[in-house]
């Protein structure tokens, strides 16, 4: 009986054991299991995307973090004519004059590769992007008197031609409809003749804005300074003009000079004190709201006031402006500027740069990189806030 007794408990035990252990095995199954659903799957378990129309987009910028370097463009031998403008945040284009043609080559920053965009039979005077960087405008001449804008897509495919008897050429893109261009062509007397060109309907208007130099304030509405043709005035009355109702009205008197982004209106008036200022504010357009204003030195530049170079980024809601340290006329200047940056939500100044020349800026659409330079020889990284030479030649 005792040795039955003995058996049972032995028994009993081995059991206690044996569930023991499978509870520990089953647990552990359990674990594993839960390991492996966060691993990536096997190519065997992918979905098949053979015949899926799929592409590869850009890396963006901020992956590669301050490492990320600019490769010169190595342009030793040619005939350099200028960087034009961005393809997009990590692209540009440039022209390369050969005789009386221009190449437009594609440039890679990153990685120094390049291909050829597009070949011109006329020189390209000028290339500029729609606010969206959809559309690229070209200006080009055969002649002193004839003028031929080009309007080509992101695949170098021609959307829109249009010829015009013209000396000179200003031309304002709509930040708001990207497919509409407003163009002022000169004669070789300066009388000048308003046009309005839309890529996507193919048509051209004549209108009768007697200003030359416009810009949109929004969709259907332009803006100038009118100017007294028959007084040298250092400041005049901002008014917009309805392209619709063709009826113009008063935006704000005693302007020395302003400037228009997408749902961004930037004016400069004269503060005259001990010594001359400008109050640059910044306004809403469409909702007729003022943002922020702040202070700059005024410089004089004979009949009127000089205004340092700026550039907006919608996408950082920052305004970048060169900013001389002190007043006094431009012609005897002796000083550098500081390259500031406004930031219009908050009203924000930072100093980004200093002691540098005041010189075109043409800010990539992320804001990350600016072109710099009367050719855009050169580039600003605002992560490094450093400048660096973008062209070898």
């Amino acid at each position: 009986m005792k040795l039955l007794r003995l058996f049972f408990v032995e028994c009993k035990e081995v059991i206690i054991e044996l569930m023991r252990k499978l509870l520990f095995l089953f647990l552990f199954l359990i674990l594993l299991a839960a390991c492996n659903s966060h691993q990536p799957f096997d190519i065997s378990d992918a979905p098949n995307s053979r015949h899926k129309n799929v592409t590869k987009g850009p890396v963006p910028s901020e992956f590669f973090g301050d490492s990320q370097q600019v490769v010169p463009i190595d342009l030793r031998g040619e005939q350099f004519n200028r960087v034009s403008e961005w393809f997009d945040d990590e692209s540009i284009l440039y022209v390369i004059d050969e005789d009386s043609s221009s190449t437009i080559y594609r440039y890679q920053l990153f990685t120094g590769e390049k291909e050829v965009f597009l070949k011109m039979p006329d020189p390209v005077l000028t290339l500029e992007a729609n606010e969206d960087h959809s559309l690229f405008l070209l200006h080009t001449a055969n002649s002193e008197n004839k003028a031929k804008l080009t309007v080509i897509d992101k695949q170098g495919n021609i959307k829109f031609e249009w010829e015009v008897s013209s000396f000179d050429l200003f031309y304002s893109w709509n930040p708001y409809h990207t497919n509409q261009i407003f163009v002022t062509s000169f004669l070789e007397d300066w009388s000048f003749q308003t046009h309005l060109l839309d890529i996507s309907t193919q048509k051209t208007t004549k209108f009768e804005v007697f200003q030359p130099f416009i810009q949109w304030v929004n969709s259907n509405t332009i803006s100038y300074l009118k100017w007294d043709q028959n007084e040298l005035d250092f400041f005049a009355p901002l008014y917009s003009y309805h392209l619709d109702t063709k009826t113009e009205a008063l935006l704000f008197e005693n302007i020395i000079s302003f400037m228009s982004y997408k749902n961004l209106l930037v004016t400069y008036e004269l503060i005259q004190d001990k010594e001359p200022f400008a109050k640059v504010g910044f306004y809403h357009p469409e909702k007729n709201q003022k943002l922020h204003e702040f202070k700059m030195p005024l410089l004089s530049d004979y009949s009127k006031w000089y205004i340092p170079s700026a550039n907006y980024v919608p996408e950082q809601k920052k305004f970048y402006s060169f900013k001389p340290y002190s007043t006094g006329a431009f012609d005897t200047y002796g000083e550098k500027f500081e390259l500031i940056s406004f930031d219009v939500r908050t009203g924000k100044e930072e100093i980004i740069l200093e002691k540098v020349d005041d010189q075109p800026l043409n800010f990539s659409p992320n804001g990350i990189l600016c072109l710099y330079g009367f050719q855009f020889e050169k580039i600003i990284d605002m992560r490094t806030k450093s400048i660096t030479d973008l062209v070898i030649y």
